[in-house]
């Protein structure tokens, strides 16, 4: 079973500034007086790979007694049907719901960046979901909001980008960069609201960039769910994904894990030590500032990337998460009938 090449990151915020680093170092640049880069092109993967295996063993001790037997955890769950990684994950994380119980629109916000002679130098895009249902004002303030902050965000990146082109004198006229985020519906009921988005971006570069995000949210309250939330047993849930990725591993001849990815996992599900998140030598004292009272927590939100459907629980590990690029995106299916998503959910 051979999987598709895709690409994919993280949050949304995370995605914008490290497709540009990733787009302008790793697949090189047209550019004759940037030949220095592209003699480094070769080392940054290994450095992105460095950089997650050094993530990866930072997870919180505290688990080891949690989550340290998956044997033990996998035992206590219902495991009635079974969980599978998706052969087309890219396919399965972008379709569509379009017959959800509350009828939802989605719209595109778009605008096109120029120069002083009106060639477009990036087309930004960005889609808005609208309920068209009513009684759901919380949960549409909150759409709005993410979709403002998603904006405001290409924007920046945008911004970053233009000058670092023109600061290395890179030719920024008759490109076709772009940056889009759109939305894939997935669930709208009156337990929950859950769809994801795929960003895209070309800032440069051999290839673009795709990043998978879940947005879960409480249909009636507006309240983002964590997969704490939504999950009978979270301990055994986590085993249960972790010994899934490794019979699947175990069945591949052309597609191989990072090392240490089941470090990486159980890092995703129970925190990153604050110590490590605090390293980050690209970060600037107001960015330590800022994660500083949220580096090392067990919140789920930030580090895994989940949706639910009608029928199955769907946790996304992008690319660079625990595969490297070119093995794209690793999703692993949940049916209900496990029992590992809490019955008011399924």
């Amino acid at each position: 079973m051979k999987k598709k090449i895709v690409i994919s990151e993280k949050v949304t915020a995370v995605m914008l500034a490290a497709a540009m680093a990733i787009s302008m170092t790793a697949c090189g640049s047209p550019a004759k007086d940037m030949q220095g880069a592209a003699e480094t092109a070769a080392d940054e993967e290994t450095s992105t790979v460095e950089t997650a295996a050094d993530r990866e063993t930072s997870a919180v001790e505290t688990v080891s007694e949690i989550a340290g037997n998956t044997t033990e955890s996998t035992e206590n769950a219902a495991t009635d049907a079974e969980i599978l990684v998706a052969e087309d994950p890219d396919t399965e994380i972008t379709a569509s719901n379009e017959n959800t119980d509350i009828k939802v629109t989605v719209e595109d916000q778009k605008e096109e960046k120029k120069n002083d002679a009106g060639e477009v130098l990036v087309t930004i895009s960005v889609q808005k979901a609208t309920i068209e249902d009513s009684g759901y004002d919380a949960l549409q303030k909150v759409l709005d909001q993410q979709s403002a902050d998603t904006y405001e965000l290409a924007q920046e990146a945008w911004g970053d980008m233009q000058t670092f082109l023109e600061d290395s004198d890179w030719e920024t006229t008759g490109s076709l960069y772009a940056i889009e985020d759109t939305i894939s519906m997935k669930r709208g009921d009156d337990r929950i609201f859950s769809y994801v988005t795929t960003d895209y971006s070309y800032l440069g570069g051999a290839h673009p960039n795709f990043v998978y995000n879940g947005y879960n949210y409480d249909t009636k309250t507006g309240k983002r769910l964590t997969l704490r939330d939504v999950t009978e047993d979270y301990d055994s849930l986590y085993a249960q994904v972790l010994d899934t990725l490794r019979a699947f591993q175990e069945e591949q001849e052309d597609f191989m894990f990072f090392e240490d990815y089941e470090d990486t996992v159980k890092g995703m599900f129970y925190g990153f030590s604050a110590e490590e998140d605090l390293e980050d030598s690209d970060m600037t004292a107001a960015d330590r500032e800022e994660i500083s009272d949220t580096a090392g927590t067990a919140s789920d939100i930030d580090n895994i990337q989940w949706y639910l459907t009608d029928n199955e629980l769907v946790v996304i590990f992008n690319r660079y998460d625990i595969a490297a690029y070119v093995f794209g995106p690793t999703a692993v299916k949940i049916p209900f009938e496990t029992g590992l998503v809490k019955e008011i959910y399924s």
